[in-house]
């Protein structure tokens, strides 16, 4: 079963950790739709009264928004595929506040992905029956990564 990233202790009572992919707003509800999400998914960064399309925006597993892996690693998956730039982070929030952002710079070696294109073409079923791919995505990203963020 996929850990749902929350850790409580005496010092912290109740710490989140959370996966942010960060693209133009206008790619990322392209692609969140093309998921299974709505529209609205992708939060953008800066609220304005006349939003650029262009402007960043963020997708956040797992929130109200992205509470499945599946549809969060599908997001991913086609902006890789698609060669569209994006930012990755991993995040620590406490009582739904973001108390740390920090951007993750993963190499993505084979293996993880040819995990990627099976998300974005759509073989989430088969991801979903093998709920322990999806942990290791998850895991390939940690490695991946500068830092080694305790979950």
């Amino acid at each position: 079963m996929i850990d749902d990233g929350l850790i409580a202790s005496e010092a912290h009572p109740l710490i989140e950790y959370l996966w942010v992919i960060e693209a133009p707003r206008e790619v990322l509800d392209g692609f969140c739709r093309q998921a299974g999400l709505e529209s609205d998914s992708a939060v953008p960064v800066v609220f304005t009264l006349r939003p650029d399309r262009f402007a960043p925006a963020r997708l956040t597993y797992p929130s109200a928004k992205c509470p499945r892996p599946e549809a969060w690693l599908r997001v991913l998956a086609l902006l890789y595929l698609y060669h569209h730039p994006f930012k990755l982070y991993q995040t620590t929030a406490r009582d739904g506040a973001i108390q740390s952002l920090t951007l993750l710079s993963p190499s993505i070696d084979k293996e993880l992905g040819d995990t990627l294109g099976l998300a974005a073409r759509g073989k989430i079923a088969q991801l979903r029956d093998y709920e322990r791919m999806l942990q290791m995505v998850f895991e390939r990203l940690e490695k991946a990564s500068a830092i080694k963020p305790e979950f």
